[in-house]
């Protein structure tokens, strides 16, 4: 019986209600020339682009003061960009600042979303650096976490991603990001406008 029903809208398409889909003489995706050996390596370059990534939408500031080694300092320089969705994260490094200053910009890669940005300060004596700030994302779907816990999770990416020691941390386990103890529940906005 559908079957029938389905022959019988197929027989009263009018010919003209049909869009137009264009001739072969307009250019389709084929025919879009394959990106230059520059454009790739700039795709694959660790490098933040504010264009194509979500800022934080609630962002919350600390001070960190969180040494870092100059093999370490190197490594965040470095950043990482996941050639694999099963990697989650980006770590992108934004362009130094007019001080050589550098920020390190982690988000999540399926949704180019930004979750932690690292204000990395050079330290010239001991060739090392300094994260002198962290920004972290104020409300994930209703939940927030302390600065504590932004640290921690900044700290495990750097570590799982760039391979990065941080010395003077403690060793945490992966399971720390988004770990239910870390993070709180906000209260719902009321409207107290009636």
């Amino acid at each position: 019986m559908a079957s029938r029903e389905n022959s019988e809208l197929v027989g009263n398409i009018n010919p003209e209600d049909i869009p137009d889909l264009g001739s072969d003489d307009e250019p389709c995706v084929d025919d879009v020339e394959p990106p230059t050996e520059e454009e790739m390596q700039l795709w694959w370059s660790a490098r933040y682009d504010s264009s194509l990534v979500k800022p934080i939408k609630e962002p919350l500031t600390a001070p960190w003061g969180l040494s870092v080694s100059s093999k370490d300092l190197e490594k965040l320089k470095a950043g990482f960009r996941t050639r694999s969705m099963d990697d989650k994260w980006d770590l992108l490094v934004e362009d130094p600042n007019e001080q050589g200053n550098i920020s390190l910009h982690i988000l999540r890669n399926w949704a180019y979303a930004e979750y932690f940005i690292l204000y990395i300060v050079s330290n010239e004596d001991s060739g090392g650096a300094v994260i002198q700030d962290i920004t972290w994302e104020g409300n994930n779907d209703g939940f927030r976490c302390e600065v504590e816990q932004a640290q921690k999770e900044a700290v495990v990416l750097c570590r799982l991603f760039l391979k990065c020691e941080f010395e003077t941390v403690p060793q945490y386990p992966s399971s720390v990001i988004w770990s239910p103890e870390g993070y709180k529940k906000l209260e719902a906005q009321q409207d107290h406008s009636a």
